[in-house]
């Protein structure tokens, strides 16, 4: 991939317009900070334990589905250590709070508290494609306005041909993520339950190459406790 044009762009999230972009060759999307100890020692032993697992699964030769609990931890910490770093690689001024990231480095890269990991298997129509969008649907009984999320809170999703991977954190510990049906594959934590909600979303626009990631990234939504948990 190191010879790949990469075009990034920030955009405004209520209405996608473009405030700044940029292109360069995929060798040189890199987060030059990261320190000789981390790169050479936790970040370094996630990539040599994910590796061989994690291609098969990029070509799609592999069902996401099918890998065992250990494998899905491996692959979630090994998407936290990814996305952190592309997040940060990004011309984005909303990055993942700090603390996260120290975090995986004092606890072996271990998912940070409260992070889930979730993946999806799709077609591949590049070799790599990147969205952070921190916009989420909020599902509450009465139903009220979606309010901008909680400080901290993020989205950032990625795809390395056939495999998308999502890294979400809401802060709120009133609330909790909510997946969409058929979308969303949860891997970290490993044995939780997840509340699904079912709606009739509307047809990709193939035409439109970020589609499929975009859905995968902005589907996740978020449920108030209180309106599910009756006295």
């Amino acid at each position: 991939m190191t010879d790949d044009q990469l075009y990034l762009a920030v955009a405004q999230s209520r209405d996608d317009t473009i405030v700044k972009d940029r292109k360069h060759v995929a060798g040189n999307f890199v987060e030059g900070r990261v320190c000789r100890d981390c790169n050479n020692g936790w970040m370094n032993e996630l990539e040599k334990q994910t590796k061989e697992f994690l291609k098969p699964l990029i070509e799609g030769s592999e069902n996401l589905l099918s890998i065992s609990d250990a494998q899905r931890t491996t692959l979630a910490r090994w998407a936290a250590k990814t996305g952190y770093v592309l997040s940060h690689a990004a011309p984005l001024k909303k990055v993942p709070p700090p603390s996260h990231m120290r975090y995986m480095k004092d606890n072996a890269g271990a998912v940070p508290p409260r992070v889930e990991v979730f993946g999806q298997q799709w077609i591949a129509t590049a070799e790599f494609r990147q969205i952070q969008r921190n916009q989420w649907r909020q599902i509450a009984e009465p139903a009220t306005k979606n309010p901008a999320p909680p400080k901290g809170t993020y989205k950032i999703a990625f795809q390395f041909r056939c495999l998308m991977l999502l890294v979400a954190h809401w802060s709120d510990p009133n609330s909790m993520p909510m997946i969409s049906a058929g979308i969303h594959i949860p891997l970290w934590p490993t044995h939780k339950l997840h509340i699904t909600y079912h709606e009739q979303l509307p047809p990709l626009d193939m035409q439109n190459p970020m589609a499929p990631l975009d859905r995968f990234c902005t589907t996740l939504a978020v449920c108030d406790l209180d309106a599910i948990i009756q006295p």
